[in-house]
């Protein structure tokens, strides 16, 4: 599996030739998503407010400052750096092997992902 680490709007190694699945797009995102959750969780608090100092210290912030959201979402950012993802088109080639095996490690949220804007229902894959 070819590894990389998730950007703003999803993998940088999202392929452009492939065909867009929305419903295998969403299971990626939920799946790297259930990733960084499971490290976050594993975090003891001492290294959760070390790593919103050295964010906050790099992003010119003052750390008490900031409000718990704020916090949560440097840690987050720092996570998403640093914890090795799979990029889209391994993952999706593994996913459709052996879908099993990812969807046991994914949220849920995948399908909240897919629903209509104005609280349609989802669609199903």
């Amino acid at each position: 599996m070819h590894v990389d680490t998730l950007g703003e709007g999803g993998s940088k190694a999202l392929d452009e030739d492939a065909p867009f699945d929305p419903v295998l797009r969403a299971k990626y995102i939920d799946f790297c998503s259930a990733q960084l959750t499971e490290v976050f969780l594993s975090l003891s608090d001492e290294k959760v407010y070390d790593l919103v100092e050295e964010a906050a210290s790099a992003a010119d912030l003052q750390p008490g400052a900031l409000g718990f959201k704020a916090m949560v979402r440097l840690v987050t950012q720092t996570l998403r750096e640093s914890v090795p993802l799979p990029d889209f088109g391994s993952w999706s080639e593994e996913y459709r092997a052996d879908p099993e095996r990812f969807d046991v490690a994914m949220l849920g949220l995948w399908e909240e992902l897919l629903e209509e804007p104005e609280g349609g229902e989802a669609r199903s894959g």
